[in-house]
C-alpha cells in the first residue's frame, strides 16, 4: 500500500481548464496549486516545496482532486498530456499540457493516465453487480482469456471471456497498453470481482449469435432483453494469450453462432 502522501509524479505550469497550475500526482488524486512563476527550476522548486511546507500542508491549502471523485476520464493524448476528468457531483476539468512542461518525473504524464486506467475498478461495487459476483464466486467462475480494445456497439471496451460469459470493460486505456492492462486487472481483482464491477453477459442470457466476418472478427449477439449487441475487434489487436482471439471465437460459437 502507497505511503498517501508520496507523490508519484507532477507538473509545473499545467494548464487546468486554461490556467496554469503546479500539479502533484499522489496515490489517492491530484493536488491543483495556483502556479506562481519564480527564478529557478520548476522542479526545484516543486521539490522543495513539499519538503519545506509537506503534502498535508499543501493539501490544507489548496485544491484536492481525489481520484474517487472522478466519475469518468478521457485521455486525448499521453504526451503532451491532454486528459478531460468528470467529478462526482457534475463538475468537469481539462488537463493539459504543452512540449515544453516541466515534469516532475520522467514519466508523469504516463504515470497519470494509468492511474486514471485504473479508477474503475477501485470504485464501489454496483448495486447490481453484488448478486452477478456472489454467482460468479459460487460458480467458481475462471477466466479463460481476454480481448483488449475491442468495441461493442461502437463504444470501446476491454474483453474477458470467462466460462459463464463475457464481461465487457469500459474506459479501456491506450489501445498499446491492452495486454499489460488485462494482465494487471487479473492480478488485482479475484474473478468475481470483475464480473461484479462490470457489464457481465451470461452465455444462457444470449439467444442468438452470428460471426458476421472473421478478420477482423465481428460478432453480433442478440440478448434475452432485446437488446442487439455488435461486437468487433481491431485489425492489430491485443490478446491476453496468443489464443485470446480464438477463445473469443470459441465462445461465440458455444451459443450458436456459425462463422461465415
Amino acid at each position: 500500500m502507497s505511503d498517501p502522501r508520496t507523490v508519484l509524479g507532477g507538473f509545473a505550469a499545467l494548464k487546468v481548464d486554461g490556467v496554469p497550475h503546479d500539479v502533484l500526482i499522489l496515490p489517492s488524486g491530484l493536488l491543483l496549486m495556483p502556479n506562481q512563476k519564480q527564478p529557478g527550476s520548476d522542479v526545484k522548486r516543486l521539490n522543495g516545496l513539499v519538503a519545506e511546507v509537506g503534502i498535508e500542508e499543501l493539501i490544507r491549502r489548496n485544491r484536492f482532486v481525489r481520484f474517487e471523485d472522478v466519475s469518468h476520464s478521457q485521455v486525448h493524448r499521453r504526451t503532451p498530456l491532454k486528459v478531460d476528468l468528470d467529478l462526482l457531483g457534475g463538475g468537469s476539468m481539462t488537463l493539459a499540457a504543452g512540449w515544453t512542461t516541466p515534469l516532475l518525473t520522467k514519466n508523469s504524464d504516463r504515470d497519470l493516465c494509468d492511474l486514471l486506467a485504473e479508477i474503475p475498478a477501485t470504485r464501489p461495487m454496483p448495486a447490481d453487480g453484488y448478486e452477478n459476483a456472489a454467482r460468479a464466486w459460487a460458480e467458481d467462475a475462471m477466466v479463460l482469456d481476454g480481448v483488449a480494445n475491442v468495441t461493442a456497439n461502437d463504444i470501446p471496451y476491454d474483453l474477458l471471456v470467462f466460462d459463464v460469459g463475457l464481461v465487457l470493460i469500459g474506459e479501456p486505456g491506450p489501445f498499446e497498453k491492452g495486454q499489460e492492462r488485462l494482465t494487471k486487472l487479473l492480478t488485482n481483482l479475484p474473478p468475481h470481482e470483475i464480473v461484479g464491477r462490470n457489464w457481465f453477459i451470461r452465455y444462457e442470457e444470449v439467444v442468438d449469435a452470428r460471426i458476421v466476418k472473421t478478420l477482423p472478427l465481428r460478432a453480433e449477439l442478440e440478448l434475452y432483453d432485446g437488446l442487439h449487441l455488435k461486437i468487433g475487434e481491431r485489425m492489430v489487436s491485443q490478446t491476453l494469450t496468443d489464443q485470446g482471439r480464438d477463445v473469443l471465437v470459441d465462445a461465440f460459437r458455444s451459443v450458436g453462432a456459425d462463422a461465415p
